[in-house]
């Protein structure tokens, strides 16, 4: 077997320990142009993977990890979540994979608020056993769209206060 043959086999074998992620990253449902995900074990740098708007990103993580998946993009605020990669022993499908957009706020959106609620993560993903499938924790999720939610009518009382004053 050459070098080449083992690193394609490496390779192969790395991938069917893995999570496959993909997806698209948005702004108010608009496609934003250029991000990198950052993945992190145990805040560590793991892989780095380069998106756009033309196509979804993908990227593998290894399994029965705990992942922090962060999103950056110029002139917008960093957004993370959780990614808990644990799967059952008896799991014997293809694969497993996680879909996911998100939207992150750009930063004039969110100009005059205090915004140090976005450095905790948006949401917790896991594996659910009965729906075999990976999914958010709906009650945590709940709670951040709220803080997120709370952040943007902030914003806009901050905006309508500058309107008011310039008059």
């Amino acid at each position: 077997m050459s070098i080449s043959d083992k690193n394609d086999l490496t390779a192969k074998l790395a991938k069917q320990d893995s999570i496959k992620i993909f997806g698209l990253i948005y702004n108010n449902r608009t496609k934003v142009k250029e991000y990198t995900i950052n993945i992190y074990i145990r805040n560590e740098l793991f892989r780095s993977v380069s998106g756009n708007s033309r196509r979804n990103f993908k990227a593998n993580v290894p399994n029965n990890s705990f992942c922090t998946i962060e999103i950056i993009s110029d002139s917008y605020y960093t957004k993370r979540f959780i990614f808990n990669s644990a799967i059952p022993d008896n799991y014997t499908n293809l694969i497993p994979e996680f879909k996911f957009d998100m939207d992150i706020f750009s930063e004039n959106e969110l100009e005059g608020v205090n915004t140090s609620v976005l450095d905790i993560p948006v949401g917790v993903v896991r594996y659910n056993n009965k729906k075999e499938r990976f999914e958010h924790s709906k009650s945590y999720t709940k709670k951040m769209k709220k803080k997120y939610k709370e952040l943007l009518i902030e914003s806009q009382i901050q905006e309508r206060m500058q309107l008011m004053n310039e008059e």
